[in-house]
């Protein structure tokens, strides 16, 4: 038999459809399902161009999210304009001269419809359910790169052509310098200036050999006549010198002659003083008669003065008359 009560079955049975039904409440509460139940009203939007938007994406109002997408992109009319399903809440009421435009979150993101109203507005005038509206796609990821590729495209065929015209403009030009500067007239100026230039170079090499002999002859004299220099210097220094010496010898004379004239000292006394003179005459002859060892003072002997013979007058011959 089975130990189990039969009220456990059954509490464990509610509490798992309880479960269930809470579950479900909040997918419609909170997910996409829900929104089917809710009184939103319709409207449509006519794009040029609805690539990347599909049924279920958002629409929002200033960054909030105020509807979805209901329905795929359709082509309407001949203009191949594509129709957008959008469903708004009732509560959220949009301006008439809104913008609607087709954005991507980020470079790959998902793609929405942004609602932008206007800076200015009647309050009293909204879209009304059912209402057809235009609407418009920012420039995404693949525009951008479309655009890129064409404006590449573009770039290099301007490129191409300036390449091709700036290479004619050079052909032309070497067609000219061919024809001009390379013709044979000018190619023979061309080898007659540098043959010339040639002879111009050893001429000058030769010079320059020349010129260099004449400065090393030039050098040898300088370096000679530094020498000589130096002698002169020191022949002059000594000149110098010699004149000095004969200053100093002029000067002392010229003291001596004065002392000499006015007396002073022996010479001056022998010169001014007779009787000086005269002893030193007496000493002399004494010394030259005597001797030093035999020496005796005697005075000088006088001199004795002798009769100079008269000569006679020359008698004049007298003239016989």
């Amino acid at each position: 038999m089975s130990t189990q009560r039969p009220g456990a079955e059954f509490l464990v049975g509610l509490f798992l459809i309880i479960g269930f039904g809470v579950i479900v409440a909040m997918v419609l509460i909170f997910g996409r399902v829900g929104q089917g139940f809710q009184n939103r009203y319709p409207i449509t939007v006519e794009f040029p161009n609805a690539s990347g938007l599909v049924k279920g994406c958002d629409v929002l109002l200033s960054g909030a999210k105020v509807g979805t997408v209901t329905e795929a992109p359709r082509l309407t009319g001949q203009a191949y304009a594509v129709a957008a399903a959008l469903r708004i809440k009732p509560d959220v009421h949009i301006p008439t001269k809104s913008t609607f435009v087709i954005r991507t979150s980020g470079m790959l993101g998902d793609s929405y419809v942004d609602v932008v109203p206007p800076q200015q507005f009647d309050p009293d005038d909204f879209i009304q359910p059912g209402q057809t509206i235009s609407g418009s796609r920012a420039s995404g990821l693949d525009e951008l790169t479309a655009k890129g590729g064409k404006l590449m495209d573009t770039m290099n065929q301007d490129i191409l052509l300036k390449i091709n015209r700036e290479l004619d403009e050079i052909h032309i030009a070497t067609k000219s310098i061919n024809s001009r500067l390379l013709s044979e007239k000018n190619l023979q100026n061309l080898e007659e200036t540098l043959a010339n230039l040639k002879t111009t170079s050893a001429g000058f090499a030769q010079t320059l050999k020349t010129l260099d002999l004449a400065m090393t002859k030039t050098s040898v004299v300088i370096d000679s006549a530094a020498g000589t220099m130096k002698s002169v210097d020191g022949v002059a220094g000594d000149a110098r010198l010699a004149i000095a010496d004969f200053r100093k010898v002029t000067t002392a004379t010229e003291i001596l002659m004065k002392k000499t004239t006015n007396g002073e000292g022996a010479l001056g006394a022998l010169i001014s003083d007779k009787q000086t003179a005269e002893n030193l005459k007496s000493l002399i002859a004494n010394l030259r008669r005597s001797g030093v060892i035999f020496y005796k003072d005697a005075p000088l002997p006088t001199p004795i003065s002798r009769p100079v013979p008269s000569t006679p007058a020359p008698q004049t011959p007298r003239r016989s008359r």
